[in-house]
Parts: structure tokens; C-alpha cells; sequence
């Protein structure tokens, strides 16, 4: 067996048991191999080991030499890859639009871009995803997912689709994000049940908390959730919802923390611009345009 069949077997068994030592001996094998095949599994141990900006490389290196469509749709889906795990979304959505369609991977490629759409997460983006999985003849996790974002951002009675993909799929987790998107008591309290079952801290606080817009008597519950949930983008969006109803400052500055945490530039912008309502007026409305500078270099 040759080093490179050697190496791609290799490969297979590290996907499926996981053991990083395996990518070291791939390294080993493929050391100095500048064929396409060496560089592109090259390209996916590097991927696999943080060094996303190697993996492009080598992929670029590939891609000068490729001269049929199949390789480069290979070639081309894994250097998206590298730069979706990277963070870069933009560059990831567009290397993804150029994969050849009469390839084996193009199916591979288009649910890939759906799902970089979704993580986008902006309108224009996520009707794109919902046009591309919508295509797909089997529902799926992803449009279920698209159909919740869609419902909060634009079309709420999408949620109903949502909940048939998630109930079609028995996915719990997923029927009671849908179910979170509906106004109605009974569904959120279904949702309610479905979080508490899972034990998902965060996601019984949500709904706690929108069940406490028709029931005040739960917001007090919906705040010790929040405590106990950790810190993540979804505990910020709920303390600062928390704060404009409440008047109390500190939910604010839990807020803050979270966001300057996640770079979160232009919510911070406009919560220091919040805060210089209440406290330290020209302190507070200089971070804000700080953070509004910060926020304009990111674009």
C-alpha cells in the first residue's frame, strides 16, 4: 500500500474514533508529498488541528495545479471549510458559489452554503438558505432551523413548519426552539416542558421569560434561570430585554460583560450609550464611540 493510501486510511479512522495521534501520523506519511491528494489530506489534518491558515495554504498550492472539476469542487469545499471554522464567513460563502455543479460534492456544497447563510443570520441570507434547503427532497435539521430564525426575523408563522420538521425528525431540543417562537400559552408551556426534560437551563429560561410577559408572576423564576444558565449571546439579548423592563441597571451591565466577551462591538456601542443615561454621561458616551469605531473597522 502506498504512503498516501496509507495515510488516507489513516485518516478514516481518526473520523471515526476521534484520536488525535492519528493526524501526526498522517503528517509523517504525507511529509513532502506535493501531489493534490497529498495537499488536500494535508489541508484536512491541518483543519482538524486548529491551523486553518496552513490548511488554505496548502489548499491554494492544490489549487494551481487541479485540471479537472472534481478535484477542484474537493479542493474548493474543503478550503471553505477551513475558513468557515476560521470565522471567515464572508470568504467561506463565496469560494462555495464557485464549486462546479456536475461534481459529486455539489450536494455536499450547497447544504454547506445553507448552513453558512444560517450562521450569517441576516434576512437576505437566511431566505437564501430556506431556498436552497427547501430544494432537498428530506426536511431537515437546518430548515427547521432556518424557519425558527425566519419566524423571529420576518414571517412568525413559519414556527408552525419548523415544529413538523422537528416532530418528523424527533428532535426535542429543536421542537421546542419552534415551539419558543409562538405567542400562544400553551405551546410555550409545552416548550417550557420539553427545556426542563432536557435539562436545558437556558432554554427554560427563555421561555420563562416570555411567559412572564402574560404571567408577571414568572419573572422572578425567569431571572434565577438566567443566573444559572452561564454566559452566552442568548443570556445577553435576555438580560438587556430585562433591563428596558424593568429599569435595573445591573442587568445592563451583566449585559455588557457578556458582550465584551464576544467582541459584540455594536451592542456594546449602544448599550454604553444606554448606560450614559443613567451614570457617568461623558465616561459612558466615549466607550460608545469607541465601540462604534471598533464595530465600523470589523465590516
Amino acid at each position: 500500500m502506498l504512503d498516501i493510501e496509507k495515510a488516507y486510511k489513516l485518516y478514516s479512522d481518526y473520523k471515526k474514533t476521534g484520536n488525535k495521534e492519528l493526524l501526526s501520523k498522517i503528517e509523517e506519511l504525507i511529509r513532502g508529498d506535493s501531489s493534490i491528494q497529498g495537499l488536500n489530506l494535508l489541508a484536512l489534518v491541518y483543519i482538524e488541528k486548529g491551523k486553518y491558515d496552513d490548511a488554505i495554504n496548502a489548499l491554494d498550492i492544490a489549487l494551481k495545479k487541479v485540471k479537472d472539476d472534481e478535484d477542484k469542487a474537493t479542493l474548493l469545499f474543503n478550503k471553505a471549510l477551513a475558513l468557515f471554522r476560521k470565522g471567515d464567513l464572508d470568504s467561506s460563502y463565496e469560494i462555495l458559489k464557485f464549486i462546479p455543479p456536475r461534481t459529486s460534492v455539489y450536494a455536499h456544497s450547497r447544504r454547506f452554503l445553507a448552513q453558512v447563510c444560517i450562521k450569517k443570520g441576516d434576512l437576505r441570507h437566511l431566505e437564501e438558505a430556506r431556498q436552497i434547503l427547501e430544494s432537498f427532497d428530506m426536511p431537515n435539521e437546518d430548515l427547521a432551523v432556518t424557519y425558527i430564525l425566519l419566524s423571529r426575523l420576518k414571517d412568525k408563522s413559519l414556527y408552525k413548519k419548523a415544529v413538523e420538521i422537528a416532530k418528523s425528525i424527533k428532535n426535542e431540543k429543536l421542537l421546542a426552539e419552534a415551539l419558543l417562537s409562538s405567542d400562544d400559552e400553551k405551546e410555550l408551556e409545552e416548550a417550557l416542558e420539553i427545556f426542563r426534560k432536557l435539562n436545558d437551563v437556558n432554554g427554560e429560561a427563555k421561555v420563562l421569560y416570555k411567559l412572564s410577559l402574560k404571567k408577571p408572576e414568572l419573572l422572578y423564576e425567569a431571572i434565577q434561570r438566567l443566573e444559572e444558565s452561564g454566559e452566552s449571546r442568548e443570556r445577553q439579548t435576555l438580560l438587556y430585554e430585562l433591563y428596558k423592563r424593568t429599569g435595573i441597571l445591573n442587568f445592563l451591565k451583566e449585559a455588557i460583560k457578556i458582550a465584551e466577551k464576544y467582541n459584540d462591538y455594536l451592542f456594546l456601542a449602544r448599550s454604553y450609550v444606554e448606560l450614559s443615561k443613567k451614570e457617568n454621561e461623558l465616561e459612558n458616551l466615549r466607550k460608545a464611540v469607541l465601540f462604534y469605531e471598533k464595530y465600523i473597522e470589523s465590516l
